[in-house]
């Protein structure tokens, strides 16, 4: 972030805290829309125009910034140091004038918004993940156990730290609280980020965790005899389920419904690298581009596969089959015209799946059949979607995707332009 770039929202912000009342400001009635407090700054409530403006400003350095690596509460805290500074409730720094204050208070937000930021590793839990295979990186994420050999990590670092004894104290006992918590011994995904705050590092390698997480869950089912996947915490947990089912009538009939929610088993990373150097899915490729700063086309490309992994693993039928949706219009529909959406779709799956005319035909009917279903359940929310429906979407989003990675010319594209030229030449001849 630029110094100069930041001077408009920073010009704001000084013309907002210049127009506070200091005595009004820390004195008002029981009315007022917000208040915010910092250690030995004090307090400052804040009603009617001065709390719209409060918000306009935090929304102008927020959108100013724009950068995922400093977090919208970090933002805050630091705008609101500014202000405390700058008003000088407590009266520490009377010994200058207003204006003064003000100026090295909006220095030092400067300042603060404008530094290199630091690398963050994260280890974040993973779950459904067998342990053998591990570690193993992918894209930007080493897949790993966390174990003793990651805590040795920790320790090194607070062996390394010059401080008092106390905050050496804590440390210690954040790093056996670790050995005590549910992650040691655990699978993880470690990821570094840079960023400015522990906030902000979290939230951005959660976000590059969940797309490897999809990525990998593209090839799930694929695998021969793998019923597993992998999740986040929070999401299909495997569990046992009992159904109680009771039919009314002349002779009442008392059921229970047992059911498996979740993966049946761990997903085994071994089994997905033999697969994929055998039947060459390509997953390779895909971990690269995982990796790499990517260009238009292979941004359209990984988001498909992320919309396709996530409805790998979705368990309600519905939801799947419109995610897979999503996944092919996302693919195909690379130019974003509104128009004929479900001609351009059927026509485009057909020339990239079918090898002949007729098969081409088979495949733009049977899309058209598909995209049928798409809105019914888009429209009246209750179409029931069939294990014929839902594998005949998956075959056609995965197929394409696979096709569109693995093979020429497709390979060697480089924007969205070529594979949208290549689509109407096809259609034109």
């Amino acid at each position: 972030m630029s110094k100069n770039k930041l001077l408009p929202a920073l010009n704001e912000i000084s013309k907002f805290i210049n127009s506070l009342d200091i005595v009004e400001g820390i004195s008002r009635e029981a009315e007022y829309d917000l208040f915010f407090s910092l250690a030995d700054e004090g307090t400052l409530l804040l009603s009617g125009k001065e709390a719209i403006q409060y918000r306009q400003c935090l929304k102008l350095l927020i959108d100013t910034i724009g950068d995922e690596s400093i977090s919208p509460k970090t933002i805050e805290t630091l705008y609101q140091k500014t202000i405390l500074t700058a008003l000088d409730i407590h009266e520490k720094r009377r010994d200058k004038p207003f204006e003064q204050r003000l100026k090295v208070a909006i220095d030092e937000l400067q300042n603060s918004l404008t530094t290199t930021p630091t690398t963050f590793s994260v280890y974040y839990p993973v779950f459904g993940l067998a342990l053998d295979g591990l570690p193993i990186q992918v894209g930007n994420v080493l897949f790993c156990k966390f174990d003793d050999v990651h805590l040795e990590k920790f320790l090194k670092f607070l062996n390394e730290y010059e401080g008092d004894e106390s905050e050496k104290a804590k440390r210690m006992s954040f790093a056996d609280s670790i050995k005590q918590s549910e992650i040691f011994g655990k699978s993880a995904g470690l990821i570094d980020v840079k960023a400015f705050d522990n906030i902000a590092a979290k939230t951005l390698a959660l976000k590059e965790l969940a797309l490897t997480v999809d990525v990998i869950n593209f090839f799930s089912d694929i695998i021969p005899y793998q019923k597993g996947h992998i999740y986040l915490p929070g999401n299909n947990e495997r569990l046992t389920i009992n159904i109680p089912i009771i039919s009314k009538g002349e002779k009442p009939n008392f059921t229970f419904g047992w059911e498996v929610a979740g993966p049946l088993m761990p997903f085994s990373f071994p089994q997905l690298l033999e697969n994929d150097k055998k039947r060459d899915w390509g997953f390779s490729k895909i971990a690269n581009l995982l990796a790499k700063k990517r260009n238009g086309l292979e941004d359209k490309i990984i988001s498909a596969i992320q919309w396709a992994g996530k409805a790998t693993v979705e368990g309600k039928k519905e939801e799947a089959f419109l995610l897979y949706a999503i996944s092919l219009e996302s693919l195909v529909l690379l130019d974003n015209e509104k128009e004929e959406l479900g001609y351009r779709l059927r026509t485009r799956v057909a020339h990239l799946l079918g090898g002949d005319l007729e098969s081409r035909m088979k495949i733009s009917n049977k899309v058209r059949d598909l995209y049928t279903v798409r809105s019914k359940i888009v429209h009246s929310g209750s179409y029931q979607v069939t294990d014929a429906d839902i594998s005949l979407i998956r075959l056609y989003s995965k197929n394409c995707i696979l096709h569109i990675v693995n093979n020429e010319p497709f390979s060697s594209m480089n924007s969205i332009d070529s594979l949208v030229q290549w689509f109407n030449e096809k259609i034109l001849t």
